[in-house]
């Protein structure tokens, strides 16, 4: 018989059903002596942080590959996260004669593995989606999404198409998602079921029977129709599921009171040096408390539309209107907006390596992958997108490299992430994005 921690013995007493819970056992932890959830190590979680516009390549690529690399001038921000980093440099965006979508092909292909058709849609469900079909059973949201500039449309989410799931755009809307109705304290003692839940859960058992008789009457193409209305029904009964179970959780974390409502949500530098860290904190303290274990931040459109205030231009409009300095070599202005983005990426791993949960940090327990749209914004340009990935996936990714990908597709780095994380797959990505071989050396 297998055993976890909500393993109960069952009999009877003179008629009636009895239940006893077993003491804490030592087939409770596993061979670290570190405690799991649900007789399972402590779950790992899948992070992503969009940045818009790039950084400038002379000066982000590290010189030097392997674990001894330099760190550079516009990765400086991220100087604390060195050993818990990876940094990919080299890396190819194939459009297989695909108009280059400004803004939008870059992206759309590290997150897919698919050069895309049009702008503002996705050939495939985004690899967020991929991975929380295998790692989020059981969590109560499947992904959460937030967007630090204010607006729900800046979300690199999908189910696929033009169908982007819609960020929170303010600190207080993603508070009252994760931590408003709903929800119960899993660190508290009163917690139980919703009955609400329970009634929900009911109605939707009740036509189970009248959803398989109907799908035997129709055609193919409406049965595919159906198929997906049913996939999104199905992930409403495992949210459900979830909501009907007290989450187990390794990290000693307090729910904070409720962000202010009039917090200034734009693009100002200031303002998201402010709200980043704050949402950072709210999706940290929701994945410590099993809330959802795949949470994504973007502080930006790919048009960044971040601004210093006082600067006419702007980092969107510095990317094409700044001459390049002839002394430097590059765009300074541009310079100073890649390392606040830099910046904006180092808060929210700040906040996720700040809660401590079972041998290490959530940070430890976690992959974030941070992503962009462009290499060189000045020309829209993808090839030798930069592409960062942070924490270890509970020791399943080794860190600390700097992997040059001489021309590999961008792709190999979504192919090592599922890999990683459990997502049973041979192959990424399509024509001549399509890879096979993940970076095996960073594969524990």
């Amino acid at each position: 018989m297998k055993l976890n921690r909500r393993t109960l013995l069952r009999g009877t007493c003179q008629g009636a059903m009895t239940v006893m819970g077993l003491p804490f056992l030592d087939c409770f932890l596993n061979n670290k002596g570190q405690a799991q959830t649900n007789g399972r190590p402590l779950p790992t979680r899948f992070n992503t942080f969009f940045w818009g516009c790039g950084l400038t390549a002379s000066l982000w690529v590290p010189k030097k590959a392997g674990r001894d690399w330099e760190m550079t001038v516009q990765l400086k921000p991220l100087e604390a996260f060195r050993q818990k980093l990876n940094v990919f440099s080299g890396l190819r965006c194939p459009l297989d004669s695909k108009p280059n979508g400004q803004h939008w092909s870059g992206l759309a292909a590290a997150i897919t593995g698919i050069a895309p058709f049009r702008t503002g849609e996705f050939e495939s469900s985004t690899l967020d989606q991929q991975v929380a079909e295998v790692i989020s059973k059981g969590a109560r949201f499947r992904s959460v999404s937030a967007s630090a500039s204010g607006d729900p449309k800046q979300s690199y989410s999908s189910l696929g198409g033009n169908n982007l799931l819609p960020s929170e755009p303010t600190p207080l809307s993603l508070y009252t998602r994760l931590f408003g109705p709903g929800f119960q304290d899993p660190t508290k003692g009163d917690w139980k079921p919703d009955p609400r839940i329970l009634l929900q859960k009911s109605v939707l058992s009740a036509v189970a029977e009248d959803r398989q008789r109907v799908m035997k009457q129709l055609g193919a193409s409406d049965k595919a129709r159906m198929d997906q209305y049913f996939t999104s029904v199905r992930q409403t009964e495992q949210q459900m599921e979830a909501q009907l179970h007290r989450p187990e959780i390794a990290a000693t974390v307090a729910i904070p009171d409720a962000p202010a409502g009039d917090l200034e949500v734009n693009n100002a530098s200031p303002n998201l040096r402010v709200i980043t860290p704050l949402m950072a904190r709210l999706g940290a303290i929701a994945l410590a408390t099993d809330q959802t274990r795949v949470f994504n931040l973007s502080v930006s459109s790919p048009q960044n539309a971040m601004f210093v205030p006082g600067d006419p231009l702007g980092f969107h409009q510095s990317t094409h209107e700044e001459p390049v300095d002839p002394k430097l070599g590059y765009q300074p202005r541009v310079h100073e907006y890649n390392v606040a983005s830099m910046g904006l990426f180092a808060a929210f791993l700040k906040e996720l390596d700040a809660i401590r949960e079972g041998d290490g940090t959530l940070l430890d327990h976690s992959v974030v992958m941070a992503f962009t749209d462009q290499s060189y914004a000045r020309i829209h340009s993808v090839d030798g997108l930069p592409i960062l990935v942070a924490g270890g996936a509970s020791g399943r990714i080794k860190t600390g490299y700097h992997i040059v990908g001489d021309n590999s597709p961008v792709s190999r780095v979504g192919l090592t992430l599922q890999k990683a994380l459990g997502v049973s797959v041979d192959n990424w990505g399509k024509e001549s994005l399509q890879v096979k071989t993940p970076y095996g050396e960073l594969l524990a």
